[in-house]
């Protein structure tokens, strides 16, 4: 028997018809049962032969067989029967028999006098249990039986030994979804950390303790591991992914409820797992409330809306539905973001603007006809050996293009302008970093000069995004797909990293609070070494480091430095009501120097380009910028 049901589980599911014939057969037994019981009890009843009898069967039946395809219950595939099933097929039977008793009230006091049922009411009563028992045993009768042969069966009849990390509402979800698909898979058990689980079933699925994860990883011939649960941390993620990897074990991850499909698990959305994964830490709930104070149904203007940040706020902005206007100079991104908008939030008012924020006046004509309320700067130049060799194109963009947007937002009456920048402005060894702490302080400068309730300026600061453009991300997996080798600048360079997602969060949590100058500064967790992130992209592709795939170093690039900061030597922070964003403390800056600065800076570009050009815009920067110190560039000269 458990044979014959092994081979059927790996059949397609029978047609709904069959099992509305099984149903059928069913309900007949159930009424036919009922009605010999109530032939004992009342001797003036004699089932089925008699009036009473002929017209309960008939409208018993019939009534009871519409009321289940009206509830769908024939959809449902028996050998997953659940507690959901009981549910409609209780709704189901009360319907049915609800209308038989209105059918009797109706024929009671109309033909019958007040006087004569149209058949007995206990009939339809006792008939309403003895139905539901069959109905639902009968579906769980299949599911045992096919659990019974599922977890007795050879494991030679299973092509994927799998194990589930966690037993909770996930878990099962997992669980129901691997059985219910055609791929052939072998749930072994759960694994769990609460202790309390541990020796029980779940689905007839035993649950383990994670204690013992090392020896069912190595001894229990397991194929892949799925991690089932929201609550576990990276450190925990990367733990695990370190012992199946030692154990030749794949591991699977489950995306949040959020992403189900119609609130359903499928087997399709169950993927490897990726080094974001391992590298992002526990999701960031922004105050959607105060957000929604600031931002809900405001004229909002992103600059470098194309970009991966850019684009980001975009998104996120959505959710408080106001007007946005995305600038960008990059024609086919902004098609992309353009058309992503038009698919997923049709009901945002956007507007596509094709522009360069070096062109004043164009930048100048944008906001007199939008009139923006909020501006998010995301625009800029951030690539560091490329802005090494160009400075020219480095001070035009990140400086002067931030200058045009930030002098237009005060001209114009924005109520607040955030810029975005990065680490890298912070004690700069580069001209890409120098030149955003330029930047930086050109727009607390202003912050400084405005009066009352005009324009208020925050700049945020927070390092690299995982899978941005050109991060180092991305660069990895294209080399591993290549077959390698990955390189590396040095094994101990070190970077900040956070989730895209997570970044725009904070910038909009960031808006909130800003009032005057203040550069926030997000949590960015522990810096994570190049080197280990190398060798994990390689693990997670199957592959082993040096074996299948070789790391090589190819040395520091000019203007990097082996690890980031967030805060320059004179600053120091104070804290938000947000756990992870703070507010640095700056240094001050006398205006007439910072006029003076950009005074000269703008008469150096604006002279024909020589070859001197670079080497006087680097020299007014670091002027300015007093912890911009080169290095390994041809610029260290200048810091002589």
């Amino acid at each position: 028997m458990l044979q014959l049901i092994n081979r059927l589980m790996y059949k397609k599911y029978i047609s709904r018809w069959l099992v509305v014939a099984l149903d059928s057969i069913f309900i007949l037994i159930s009424i036919f049962f009922t009605g010999w019981l109530m032939d004992i009890r009342e001797k003036w009843f004699n089932f089925p032969f008699d009036s009473y009898s002929i017209r309960f069967i008939v409208l018993t039946f019939s009534f009871t067989i519409i009321s289940i395809l009206c509830f769908k219950i024939d959809r449902s595939i028996i050998r997953y029967s659940s507690f959901s099933d009981m549910i409609r097929i209780l709704s189901a039977l009360v319907v049915a028999n609800a209308l038989l008793l209105v059918v009797n009230y109706i024929y009671k006091f109309t033909i019958g006098n007040g006087e004569n049922d149209f058949y007995p009411k206990q009939l339809v009563m006792i008939n309403f249990f003895v139905t539901f028992i069959l109905l639902f045993m009968f579906r769980m009768f299949i599911r045992w039986l096919f659990e019974k042969a599922y977890h007795t069966g050879t494991d030679s009849c299973f092509t994927i030994k799998t194990i589930i990390f966690g037993a909770g509402h996930t878990g099962m979800a997992t669980a129901h979804a691997l059985m219910s698909s055609d791929t052939k898979y072998y749930i072994k058990g759960f694994l769990d950390d609460d202790k309390t689980l541990t020796g029980r079933t779940i689905q007839g699925i035993k649950v383990w303790s994670t204690d013992k994860e090392e020896y069912i990883l190595k001894y229990k011939d397991i194929d892949q591991l799925i991690i089932a649960t929201g609550r576990i941390s990276n450190e925990r993620k990367t733990k695990i992914f370190e012992l199946c990897h030692q154990n030749n074990v794949k591991v699977l991850t489950v995306p949040r409820v959020k992403y189900w499909v119609d609130g359903k698990l499928n087997e399709k959305s169950i993927k490897e797992i990726q080094i974001e994964d391992l590298l992002g830490r526990k999701e960031i709930k922004p105050n959607t409330t105060v957000i929604s104070n600031v931002l809900g149904g405001k004229r909002i203007l992103v600059t470098g809306a194309a970009g991966s940040i850019g684009s980001e706020i975009v998104r996120q902005l959505t959710k408080y539905n106001p007007e946005i206007i995305l600038l960008d100079n990059a024609e086919t991104p902004l098609f992309n973001i353009e058309n992503e908008l038009k698919e997923k939030y049709s009901s945002i008012k956007t507007d596509i603007v094709i522009a360069d924020i070096r062109n004043r006046q164009h930048i100048e004509d944008i906001f007199k006809k939008y009139n923006p309320q909020i501006v998010f700067h995301a625009a800029a130049y951030k690539h560091v050996p490329m802005m090494e060799r160009a400075p020219y194109e480095a001070v035009t963009t990140n400086v002067f293009g931030t200058k045009n947007i930030a002098e237009m937002s005060l001209k114009y009456n924005v109520e607040r302008f955030v810029m975005i920048s990065t680490d890298k402005a912070v004690n700069p060894t580069n001209v890409m970093g120098a030149t955003k702490r330029y930047a930086e302080i050109f727009v607390q400068y202003l912050n400084s000069i405005r009066k009352g309730n005009q324009t208020s300026f925050i700049v945020t600061r927070f390092g690299n995004v995982l899978g941005s453009n050109g991060s180092v991300i991305p660069t990895f997996k294209h080399q591993i797909a290549m077959g390698g080798p990955v390189t590396v600048t040095h094994k101990d360079i070190t970077r900040f990293f956070m989730t895209i997602p997570e970044a725009a969060r904070l910038v909009l949590e960031a808006v909130t609070m800003g009032t005057n100058g203040e550069i926030f500064l997000f949590d960015m967790g522990k810096p994570v070494r190049i080197y280990d992130l190398a060798r994990k992209m390689i693990e997670l592709s199957g592959l082993e480091p040096e074996r299948d795939i070789k790391i090589e170093f190819t040395g520091l690039r000019p203007g990097e430095k082996l690890y980031e900061e967030l805060l320059t030597s004179t600053e120091n922070t104070l804290p938000t009501y947000h756990e992870k964003i703070f507010i640095a403390k700056n240094e001050e800056f006398e205006k007439q120097e910072v006029e003076s600065h950009i005074k000269e800076l703008f008469s150096i570009i604006e002279k024909p380009f020589n070859d001197t050009t670079n080497m006087k815009i680097v020299a007014n920067i670091k002027d300015m910028v007093k912890t911009f110190k080169s290095n390994n560039s041809e610029y260290e000269v200048l810091d002589k």
